[in-house]
């Protein structure tokens, strides 16, 4: 499929501007004209029967539902958390507003542009995009400035790439002669490149990279460990990086956007926009299909029906779902083996400044297992102290936390930090912890793929099973991210609009 024709063409416009409302996909076009949804029938009992429910309100749930909704569905959004967004989520009790996941809106992100505007939502260029950095580099116990890298002895680069500094090593050495480039953004799914379904390591090791800068770009590898993650996987996350930055670059427009006052605003709209009210508190544990029809249970004992259901929930929490009949065979095996990248972020307050000078890096990556702590540095300017710092932790390291309550995991984060930076010790009180994989209802961070996985489950992603169809932007094809999700509830409420 090639991209011309799956995404909208037309610049977004923003502060307020309009944008008109993008035209579904050709192959739905006919059906969504029709407007043949029924208003709903009586299931025992006298209570509703549905047309359609939508187990979970983050992006892709929500999209699909109001796609639905303004065809003149009847539609039931059960969401297990008391807030809506799932990964989107703006911690607005957090000076600075910061977001712990779902940051930037990619300026090609059309479906998301074209929802937040359709609901009067106001785009902004994105805080600190632009913003530059300086890191403080901590490897192998030994603290380096960035003009001091290009000469350091450790530094495991050869020629003109020992200018490359350690946080960017993943994504430029990686995205180097991409095989993905200039191609469709489908093509990762293409049968001739199962060649790069193997170890990125390997990958990376094929084109010369030694095992030491391999170490180092394992430390922020955003999956799992970067032996165990499929090249495919991150050949594709930055192919779809290049090609919104280069599409941007093409419009002389910023890279990114957010939503004004926060991310958490956009989703928030979208459940308020729905004829239904968004059911808080509904975990759902069981789908059954009977003929014609399904039935949802919830953990609360409630039970509601439709004759479709659309499951945004991510694969870690399907596999606790009881489906009747049960999901088999390949499906199934992805269902259970698919995993999520994991990280890991730690808020805290200033109480004093750490750092000796005014223009001394406020920020540090290090190969220990605290991986990076960044100062929220948005909107600070000149000799103005930083209010707000954040530890991350990404991959395996960010397991441990799961055997952890919050004390515990301030503790061990505080004494690792000194132990890296000793000045920190005493300057710093904790706000909160954002993990994703530590809340019953989410996963990760983001599906990725281990090796071997893209070529045997990628295809399946978007299977349905009986009566049930899946989103979420690990059904995605052409974006990751934000725009994934939007695209694959669109693509899912096409295809129950296409059965109704």
């Amino acid at each position: 499929m090639d991209v011309a024709t799956y995404e909208l063409d037309t610049a977004p416009q923003v502060e307020g501007s309009a944008i008109g409302r993008r035209s579904l996909l050709q192959s739905g076009a006919a059906l969504l004209a029709t407007g043949l949804i029924s208003t709903g029938a009586q299931a025992k009992g006298g209570k509703k029967r549905h047309d359609v429910i939508v187990i979970g309100a983050g992006l892709s749930g929500l999209h699909a539902a109001l796609m639905l909704e303004e065809q003149g569905a009847d539609v039931l959004v059960l969401e297990g958390r008391k807030r809506v967004g799932g990964r989107v989520y703006t911690l607005m009790d957090v000076p600075g507003r910061p977001e712990a996941a779902g940051e930037l809106i990619g300026s090609n992100y059309a479906r998301m542009i074209d929802r937040a505007q359709s609901l009067g939502m106001k785009l902004i260029p994105a805080r600190g995009s632009n913003m530059k950095r300086e890191w403080l580099f901590n490897i192998r116990g030994e603290t380096i400035r960035e003009a001091e890298w290009a000469d350091h002895r450790l530094n495991p680069l050869q020629g003109d790439d020992r200018r490359i500094l350690p946080n960017v090593m993943l994504p430029v050495l990686s995205n180097r002669n991409n095989p993905l480039a200039d191609q469709p953004l489908d093509a990762w799914l293409r049968p001739e490149m199962a060649k790069y379904d193997i170890p990125h390591s390997d990958y990376l090791r094929q084109r010369g990279l030694s095992d030491e800068a391999i170490r180092l770009m394992d430390v922020v590898i955003h999956t799992g460990r970067i032996d165990t993650t499929s090249a495919l996987h991150e050949l594709r996350r930055y192919n779809v990086g290049s090609f919104n930055s280069n599409l941007s670059a093409q419009r002389k427009e910023p890279e990114a956007y957010m939503i004004e006052g926060g991310n958490s605003r956009l989703p928030a709209r979208m459940a308020e926009a729905l004829q239904k009210p968004v059911e808080h508190g509904k975990t759902v544990v069981s789908v059954s299909q009977r003929e014609g029809y399904a039935i949802v249970g919830c953990a609360d004992g409630s039970r509601h029906e439709a004759k479709r259901v659309i499951c945004s929930a991510p694969l870690r929490v399907l596999r606790d779902m009881l489906f009747d009949p049960p999901i088999k065979g390949e499906l199934w095996r992805a269902i259970n083996e698919v995993d999520y990248g994991l990280s890991l972020q730690v808020f805290f307050k200033y109480l004093r400044p750490w750092w000796p000078h005014a223009d001394s890096p406020r920020s540090i990556w290090t190969d220990t297992p605290i991986e990076r702590f960044a100062s929220l540095e948005w909107g600070v300017e000149g000799g103005q102290m930083p209010q707000v710092g954040i530890a991350f932790i990404n991959g395996e390291q960010a397991l441990k936390f799961s055997f952890m309550d919050d004390r515990q995991v301030y503790d061990w984060t505080m004494k690792t930090l000194a132990e890296v930076l000793p000045a920190t010790e005493g300057a710093l009180e904790p706000i909160t912890i954002q993990a994703c994989h530590r809340d019953p209802h989410g996963s990760g961070d983001w599906v990725y793929w281990q090796p071997g996985q893209v070529i045997r489950f990628a295809p399946l992603m978007r299977d349905s099973h009986g009566l049930t169809h899946f989103c979420g932007e690990h059904t995605a094809v052409l974006e990751r991210g934000m725009e994934g999700a939007f695209e694959s509830g669109e693509r899912v409420a096409l295809e129950v609009l296409d059965v109704l």
